[in-house]
């Protein structure tokens, strides 16, 4: 039987703690647990792993880096100020409405991160990235429309992105399609208001 490469088992790994995390939580993601996910014996999460903290500190960047490439694609201006934040704001759900299991396992890695050091930096490097992504949108957005943000957009972009976590954790609770989708709209409007014209008018 040919050898599998480590790299390989590791990304194994990681997929398998993403299930377990997803479906029971941090708590329940142990080495055996993780290693019977993968249909491997436990002393492979040994050898990929310097311990089970390690992997989950893998799983940490792993998700977080997928979050923040989502965000990318998704905040980029297409025509008018609250139209273009209206569809970022939807692209951003939108992933969560693909594989929600998923983003619970986001969610519940937030609060083991913040317990481990070497975590809690790649969520905040997480944080001031998606930030500086959301700020540098809001900039391109008002330009492109010959406009200026009342407000700081550092500012701005820090209330958009914090509540748009909280409005997708409601919608990971309840699914309602249709009250996540009022709220999305709501809040591209309310931030929309916050611009003028260069002749001083909103």
């Amino acid at each position: 039987m040919a050898r599998v490469p480590a790299e390989q088992r590791r990304r194994q790994l990681l997929q398998a703690a993403l299930r377990v995390v997803a479906t029971e939580g941090v708590a329940a993601a142990s080495t055996r647990r993780i290693a019977g996910e993968a249909k491997l014996p436990p002393a492979v999460v040994h050898y990929c792993f310097r311990s089970i903290e390690d992997l989950l500190d893998a799983l940490t960047a792993l998700v977080f880096g997928e979050m923040a490439e989502v965000a990318a694609v998704a905040l980029r201006a297409h025509g008018g100020v609250e139209s273009s934040i209206r569809a970022a704001l939807h692209r951003l759900w939108a992933p969560y409405r693909t594989d929600p299991a998923r983003y619970k396992a986001l969610f519940d890695l937030v609060p083991y991160a913040l317990r481990r050091p070497s975590a809690t930096m790649v969520i905040r490097d997480y944080e001031d990235k998606i930030c500086g992504l959301a700020e540098r949108f809001l900039i391109d957005v008002a330009e492109r429309n010959n406009k200026t943000w009342q407000d700081p957009a550092d500012v701005i972009s820090r209330v958009l992105i914090s509540t748009v976590d909280g409005v997708v954790l409601a919608w990971l609770i309840d699914r309602d399609d249709g009250k996540t989708e009022a709220a999305l709209d709501w809040l591209a409007a309310s931030i929309a208001s916050g611009v003028t014209d260069s002749s001083g008018h909103s």
